[in-house]
């Protein structure tokens, strides 16, 4: 356990409480005041194997200085190479890469305090930019002369041309950090460089730069006005129609000649309960109307799939059949087991969580597993390929799917209630 912090979430929150302990050395000018802005900030693509990552904090000052914090705690397992050379060169690249506007984004429920980890002071939960809440953080910190606005894109500008800090902060020193931050800042990255580790008394909240290596390129940053609103929370559900303009042309041939017409054939007439990133087809079995599909675009996270492949317009499809639906309607869990078994054959696995994919369709699930949650099934016939993107069989692949989802669906009246 951290001599120092409950846990981790802890010490996220007392560092961001004790923004005046922050060091001089690390702002833009000494007096300058530090906002952490950001909180476990979504990074696409930087996950470990791919996916998204989260940064742990972010921080600015009046001059517009930024830095990226990773927080280690409690006696990481992590090498230094790891954390640095994996890890936070993943994150910088992300920062480098994505939108100004994808990650302002992310930021919007930590800064209006609807996460757990709060934000140093508290904003108007109205606020609808990024700049106004600049503008409420200077206020308070008595340093409104200075423009919000050249502070934000001073941000951006940093973040895209890699001119941001990178800064390792532990509970505890590791020679091995310590090594790692200086290849890292020899090899990698031309912004500043810094390590530090912190450790609270009664006497205060004590920052020990153990390294710090500052910009390589003293030039100023030049920024350029860009636009720093939150986008809404609430974003357009997936529609049948709105499908087609999600995904690639490949995908939308894949829906206009093979997915929409084989769902027609089954009596599908475009009944649908739409959801956020795909919706459910309402089928008729037996009078009665089922959710017995999922078809829509594959998660952000789905680590199998390229970033471009996550765009609108260029999206990959799924399509999952809901066993949960099935086992409701017909109470018959060896009916569900067969047709699991059935759909593992043509690259349908369960998901990764709990091992489900080495077990659904391989061996018998319970009726409580399965009840426990929709029970979708995706395509995931190997490590490297997930979903559908128009690549060469996929069409194949997806008339074997329907021809014996129309096979259960033709079986299910003859299924017998017999509980689970």
């Amino acid at each position: 356990m951290s001599r120092y912090f409950a846990n981790e979430a802890d010490f996220h929150q007392r560092l961001i409480d004790n923004s005046d302990a922050f060091p001089a050395v690390f702002r833009g000018t000494p007096a300058a005041h530090t906002l952490f802005w950001a909180h476990e900030l979504t990074l696409h693509d930087a996950g470990r194997g791919g996916g998204n990552g989260s940064a742990d904090l972010l921080t600015v000052d009046e001059t517009g200085m930024v830095w990226l914090i990773e927080v280690k705690f409690n006696f990481s397992l992590e090498s230094g190479t790891q954390v640095w050379h994996g890890q936070l060169a993943r994150y910088r690249k992300a920062l480098m890469t994505m939108s100004w506007q994808e990650i302002v984004r992310y930021t919007h429920r930590f800064l209006t305090g609807f996460e757990q980890t709060k934000p140093q002071l508290l904003l108007s939960r109205d606020v609808v930019s990024l700049d106004e809440c600049i503008v409420e953080w200077l206020v308070a910190v008595q340093a409104d002369a200075v423009s919000a606005v050249s502070i934000v894109s001073n941000m951006a500008e940093r973040l895209h041309s890699g001119n941001f800090g990178i800064m390792l902060v532990s509970d505890y020193f590791n020679a091995s950090d310590l090594a790692a931050a200086q290849s890292f800042a020899d090899s990698v990255h031309s912004g500043p460089v810094a390590y530090a580790v912190v450790n609270p008394d009664p006497t205060g909240f004590h920052w020990h730069v153990k390294y710090l290596r500052p910009e390589v390129d003293q030039s100023s940053v030049t920024g350029a006005y860009v636009t720093s609103d939150f986008l809404p929370e609430k974003m357009p559900l997936v529609t049948p129609g709105r499908l087609r303009s999600l995904v690639s042309p490949a995908c939308r041939n894949l829906l206009d000649d093979l997915v929409y017409p084989r769902l027609h054939e089954l009596g599908w007439n475009e009944r649908h309960v739409a959801k956020r990133s795909a919706f459910d087809a309402i089928i008729p079995v037996d009078g009665k109307s089922l959710p017995l599909l999922v078809v829509g675009t594959s998660e952000l996270d789905a680590k199998a799939l390229a970033r471009h492949t996550k765009i609108d317009g260029g999206q990959t499809l799924k399509i999952n059949p809901r066993f949960k639906a099935v086992l409701n309607h017909t109470g018959n869990l060896a009916f569900v087991n067969v047709y699991m078994k059935r759909f593992y054959e043509l690259g349908w696995r369960g998901r990764r969580r709990e091992n489900k994919h080495l077990r659904w369709g391989v061996t018998d699930v319970s009726a409580d597993e399965i009840r426990a949650s929709e029970a979708a099934m995706i395509y995931y016939p190997f490590e490297n390929q997930r979903d559908h993107s128009g690549r060469e069989g996929d069409a194949e692949n997806l008339s074997n799917f329907f021809t014996a989802f129309a096979e259960m669906i033709a079986s299910i009246p003859e299924a017998t209630l017999d509980g689970g």
